[in-house]
């Protein structure tokens, strides 16, 4: 006699829980209904003391599989026991307080499958609660590692991996609260991601969410991670410290005429750097090195007009190229027009 062989899903659904009572039916409902269904779903609970382990139990839906931990270590723990655990061909990420739109496990499964060269899919994100925001990320590998620079250019929660692709790496407990923007920055040189362009994950904006409550220790991990991609492209770090970089590039510190200067001819290494080293498209790149210099002009004639001195302003207007003369005095006529209006 011949036994039934059970089929193993395509995707694993991976939720790390801890006290989301209030969301998880919710957050449940939109992955059992999916117009996708050859899926499993693995929840990783953090040791939680509210009853959302006995809420996803009462279901006694047999797709699912709770992991509760003994003690509660954290989010990145949890992460990185979930993806050991996972074996099927693909992992769909879903946080426990979202919602997923309902075709969102067949947008990506179909997607994936159809670009073999991709390894995480994501998509754009409708924030709701306490915020109400259309969140666009960029769509291919090339715009996405240029994004980078400036923040997480794909939402975790969002996400659909090729398990095979990921299966050797892990979050980094030491970037916790940044730890996925630290994945990304790690793994997107080697594995290709891609964000499809549509809303497919609701991403709610409570209180007690690790953004609301972490974000001072966020921002000095983020800092951390856009130097290392900074460092990347080989510039002399014996002329351009790492303060100069944050000086510049992450904060509204008061800079002078020598910053200004130290600053273009860095931009211009880095420039020649990416394309010797081919680290990103070159043409985005030149973009991005843009609209970092057109913020640096926006801070210096409009919004830190009290932390730059006008004798630098003045001394600016002479160096700078006729384009970004331009460009300024475009800022400055503008902010004028804007005022007297």
């Amino acid at each position: 006699m011949i036994k039934n062989i059970k089929k193993k899903p395509k995707i694993t659904v991976l939720i790390p829980t801890y006290n989301v009572e209030k969301y998880i039916m919710e957050c449940l409902e939109s992955v059992l209904n999916q117009t996708f269904q050859d899926f499993d779903v693995l929840v990783i609970d953090d040791a939680s003391t509210d009853n959302t382990v006995n809420l996803i139990r009462a279901l006694g839906d047999s797709r699912i599989t709770v992991f509760v931990k003994e003690r509660n270590k954290g989010l990145v723990d949890s992460l990185n026991i979930g993806f050991e655990m996972c074996k099927n061909k693909y992992i769909a990420r879903v946080d426990g307080d979202d919602i997923n739109d309902l075709t969102r496990f067949e947008k990506q499964f179909n997607f994936l499958e159809s670009h073999p060269e991709i390894s995480a899919c994501g998509s754009w994100l409708q924030s709701f609660g306490a915020g109400n925001r259309l969140i666009k990320h960029k769509e291919t590998h090339d715009e996405i590692m240029c994004a980078m620079f400036n923040s997480a250019p794909i939402n975790i929660g969002a996400t659909m991996f090729k398990r095979e692709a990921y299966q050797d790496y892990s979050f980094d407990d030491s970037m916790w609260h940044a730890e996925d923007y630290d994945f990304w920055a790690r793994t997107g040189y080697k594995e290709k991601m891609h964000n499809l362009q549509e809303p497919l994950y609701f991403y709610r904006i409570h209180d007690s969410q690790v953004c609301s409550k972490y974000k001072p220790i966020q921002v000095e991990k983020k800092k951390i991670i856009k130097l290392r991609l900074w460092k990347k492209l080989n510039y002399d770090e014996r002329i351009y410290s790492d303060e100069f970089i944050i000086k510049m590039l992450m904060t509204n510190a008061r800079y002078d005429l020598s910053d200004f200067l130290k600053f273009q001819t860095w931009s211009n290494q880095v420039l020649v750097n990416n394309m010797e080293l081919n680290l990103y498209n070159q043409d985005y790149f030149k973009t991005l090195l843009r609209d970092i210099k057109e913020d640096i002009l926006e801070k210096t004639f409009l919004k830190n007009r009290r932390r730059i001195s006008k004798y630098t302003r003045v001394k600016l207007l002479f160096i700078l190229s006729l384009k970004w003369k331009i460009k300024a005095v475009k800022m400055l006529i503008e902010a004028k027009l804007k005022r007297n209006n």
